[in-house]
């Protein structure tokens, strides 16, 4: 009895000497959270990348976005795919959104309703008529691998691949049983989809919807009318229409809305230059930090969920104005897209050195596993990077791994949360970057250089594995 009370007087003990975690870590606290600052006038007006390679970026960009309604094939799912998604959740049941642990009649249910016995059941060109989700099931329900926690449990639904604009160009693959969930795939990912979330499109909308002349969303979570005053939807930046004509205070572009017969027919909105521009909107520094404005202190999302963005999505929609095409998961950013550096096997000083020395801010992208960040230039020696982040992995004085939450867009340098007193020292952000990656079009000379390989660009999408740090 005298040894456990020993025992709990040290816990005592040392949980009263051990300071609390800091509600704001150093970085955040110390380093404007404003792009602005960062941006000097003598390089406000300049071009990170060339006009000429703009838009031969943008070109393949059009060509990627418009590809599955050109395909009339699966091209990332298939069958098998969809197959090993079921049998992998088979293995773990996982919890739902009351922590009870599912059972295998809920996944039974859910394979029925699939019907894969006739995949691919359908074949058609659509497009979505709201922001909608891909989902690796053909529900809205969650599945988390604990019914507490922080990385195996909420936020983090296994369930959930990607958020997906309204007015995006999709192809129908399967259609489940009760006809209410579709699997479809984007030109960046596939998954389930509710069959309300898009309407079909015929070779004529095809026709006028690519008409080769664009407008972008470049405002977020703003409101698009049509001319008649009706609601559309609220945007997102990277959100890409075709442009009808530009005028003094407005741009007239074409949406999509279903008709009773869920085909999709157009309507035209007039929208604001404040909210959206003629596409590809020139990738100067003052226009870089205008759209990561946009984006700084937004919550972080898990694969799009409410609304938000992790990672690899604000990259994504990061470039998506600049006609900048990135795939969904962060490590298809690095590996299949522009110039790729190999940090793996660098001391940390190393890294950041090659980082400062080759990275271009605005342009340049680092990568460790399940975490993608931009990089933007440095301060005092060090890098800074533009990252929407979950949380830092912590552990306690008896080895439990915990986090610190962030939850959220920042600029820090390449050791955030260096001050914590749990921090884990192999959690380190710098230590545990492999890549980076810079997305310019490969030049010759680039490929020669020391740690320098030529990227494959990648057209196809594929399904995310997408994570906050650590």
């Amino acid at each position: 009895m005298k040894i456990k009370f020993s025992y709990f007087i040290l816990i005592l003990f040392l949980a009263s000497c051990c300071p609390k975690y800091p509600d704001i870590i150093k970085d955040v606290k110390d380093l404007s959270q404003d792009h602005t600052a960062y941006l000097t006038e003598s390089v406000k007006e300049k071009f990170i990348l060339t006009k000429e390679d703009q838009v031969k970026v943008n070109e393949e960009y059009d060509k990627i976005y418009f590809s599955v309604w050109h395909n009339l094939q699966p091209v990332h799912s298939s069958s098998e795919k969809v197959s090993l998604i079921f049998k992998r959740f088979a293995l773990s049941l996982g919890y739902g959104e009351n922590k009870k642990k599912h059972s295998s009649s809920w996944l039974k249910k859910l394979k029925q309703n699939a019907s894969l016995d006739d995949y691919p059941n359908t074949l058609k060109p659509a497009i979505t008529t709201r922001n909608t989700n891909l989902r690796m099931l053909p529900t809205q329900g969650p599945h988390f691998y604990s019914s507490d926690g922080d990385i195996s449990g909420w936020p983090f639904d296994n369930l959930q691949i990607s958020s997906v604009a309204a007015n995006t160009p999709i192809l129908i693959c399967h259609v489940s049983a009760d006809k209410s969930w579709a699997l479809v795939e984007s030109s960046f990912a596939f998954g389930w989809m509710p069959v309300e979330d898009y309407a079909h499109v015929n070779e004529n909308f095809i026709k006028i919807w690519e008409c080769g002349h664009y407008a972008v969303i470049i405002r977020d979570k703003s409101v698009i009318f049509d001319t008649d005053g009706h609601f559309n939807f609220r945007t997102s930046i990277g959100q890409m229409f075709p442009l009808i004509r530009k005028m003094p205070d407005r741009l007239e572009i074409l949406t999509a809305v279903a008709d009773e017969n869920k085909n999709a027919t157009i309507k035209h909105g007039l929208v604001s230059p404040e909210v959206i521009a003629i596409k590809p909107l020139p990738l100067t520094y003052s226009n870089a930090v205008k759209i990561a404005n946009e984006l700084i202190d937004e919550p972080y999302g898990w694969g799009g969920l409410y609304g938000n963005r992790d990672c690899s999505a604000m990259t994504r929609d990061f470039f998506a104005p600049f006609g900048i095409w990135l795939p969904r998961h962060s490590e298809d950013q690095v590996r299949k897209v522009g110039t790729f550096i190999d940090l793996q096997n660098l001391e940390p000083e190393q890294k950041e050195k090659i980082i400062l020395e080759k990275g271009v801010p605005y342009l340049s992208l680092l990568w460790r596993k399940g975490h993608v960040m931009l990089y933007i230039g440095e301060q005092n020696g060090r890098a800074l990077i533009f990252h929407n982040v979950w949380g830092l992995r912590t552990l306690d004085f008896f080895g439990k791994e915990g986090r610190k939450i962030i939850g959220k867009a920042v600029i820090t340098t390449l050791y955030p949360g260096a001050e914590l007193y749990c921090l884990d020292p192999g959690g380190l952000l710098l230590k545990n970057i492999s890549a980076m990656t810079i997305l310019a079009p490969v030049k010759q000379n680039q490929q020669t250089q020391q740690n320098v390989i030529p990227a494959t660009e990648n057209i196809n999408g594929v399904i995310p594995a997408k994570a906050g740090i650590q």
